[in-house]
Order: structure tokens, then C-alpha cells, then sequence
């Protein structure tokens, strides 16, 4: 299939406008609505703010805004009607390879996430690096396997290159942990720097 079905954020007990947490316009463009998320994710990741309770909050808010204003659908019924019209179509996103060009990379990469104390929380070291464009992207044909070891809170990168056809079919990326330690699928886009921003996060760990 062509796409693959992830969890959303749940939503904080107390619901602001998302516009207002992500201190942006109604007006303002998708590029700018991630800018702001990728920069207050970073602010309030609970990797930073270990003695500040209230930042793990703000951090899922921040989270659960986004996934709200990313999704084109869900952003649209919320400007028409408020947090009524996302509740009864729930807040799962979708990972959809159908909308990429003809040839493209998919920049993947497993993170291990044993020790992380919020399911969903990713290392800020691991965004950072990736961001910043100083990890190491290893190129994964379709078809092939590799071996080896990610380290707790750690990520090793990949990149696939994959055409419409494939796109169109839809890819597996299978994990097997000997040890059956737990993994974290996420998936990341290449920035105008030459550094890797994180796009979706699976949800399902094996």
C-alpha cells in the first residue's frame, strides 16, 4: 500500500489555538509553520529542560499543534470550525510515498529509544545533528539488509532512493532486534542547507 498510518499527538487537557502556540499568522506558509516548530520543539525538548516539568507540556502542545497546521485537511477544518470539526475525525496522520516526484530519497533512520522516558521524544542531540547536516547517510537499495548496532537514544541514518513505480506500490522497512530491544521508524526531508529536518515518525516500534 501507499501509505503507512502513524499516532498523532494526543491532545493537552487545556487546547490553545495552535496558531497561537506556534506564535504564528493564519496566513503564514508551510515552510514557516514548520520553522517555528522545529525551533519551540527544540526550545521545550524535555532532553533540555530535565528540572522544568512544565516544559514536557508546553513540548507536547507544541507537537500536537503541529499536527494539526501540517496536514493541509486537518488545518482547513480547524480555520472553518474550531477543535469540533478534528474531533470526530480523530488525529492520526498518514505517510504518503504517492506524492513524490519520479525519482526520489527517502531519508530514514532508526533510533533506538530505550531510556527515552516519553514514547514519542526523540533525542535533541539526534535532531540537531541531523539538522545541521553532520550524521552520516548510508545509501540502503531497495532489496538489501544491513547489520549492526544503534547505541540507546542514538540513530543511524539511511538514504532510499525509490521511483513512482515503487512509490506507487509502497516500501517495507522491516526491523529485527536480537536482544528485542525497541526501535523508532522516522523519516526525515532534506533542508535548503544540506541538513535533514524531521518529517514523520512511525509509531509502531518492533
Amino acid at each position: 500500500m501507499a501509505s503507512g498510518k502513524m499516532e498523532g499527538p494526543s491532545a493537552p487537557a487545556v487546547r490553545r489555538d495552535p496558531y497561537e502556540v506556534l506564535c504564528v499568522s493564519r496566513d503564514s506558509s508551510d515552510q514557516e509553520i514548520k520553522s517555528a516548530y522545529r525551533k519551540l520543539a527544540l526550545k521545550y525538548h524535555p532532553d533540555k529542560n530535565a528540572s522544568n516539568p512544565e516544559a514536557s507540556e508546553l513540548f507536547k502542545e507544541v507537537a500536537y499543534s503541529y499536527s494539526i497546521l501540517s496536514d493541509p485537511e486537518k488545518r482547513r477544518q480547524y480555520d472553518t470550525a474550531g477543535f469540533e470539526a478534528l474531533e470526530s475525525d480523530g488525529m492520526d496522520m498518514e505517510i504518503d510515498l504517492s506524492n513524490l516526484g519520479t525519482v526520489n530519497t527517502m531519508f530514514a533512520a532508526l533510533f533506538s529509544k530505550l531510556g527515552v522516558p516519553i514514547k514519542t521524544t526523540v533525542s535533541a542531540t539526534v535532531l540537531e545533528e541531523a539538522l545541521n547536516g553532520t550524521v552520516t547517510v548510508r545509501p540502503l537499495p531497495i532489496g538489501t539488509s544491513v547489520n549492526g548496532k544503534v547505541d540507546k537514544q542514538c540513530a543511524h541514518f539511511f538514504g532510499v532512493t525509490i521511483n513512482d513505480e515503487q512509490a506507487q506500490a509502497g516500501i517495507v522497512i522491516r526491523v529485527i532486534s536480537a536482544a528485542q530491544s525497541k526501535f523508532k521508524l522516522l523519516y526525515f526531508e532534506q533542508e535548503a542547507n544540506g541538513g535533514y529536518g524531521l518529517a514523520l515518525q512511525e509509531a509502531i516500534t518492533i
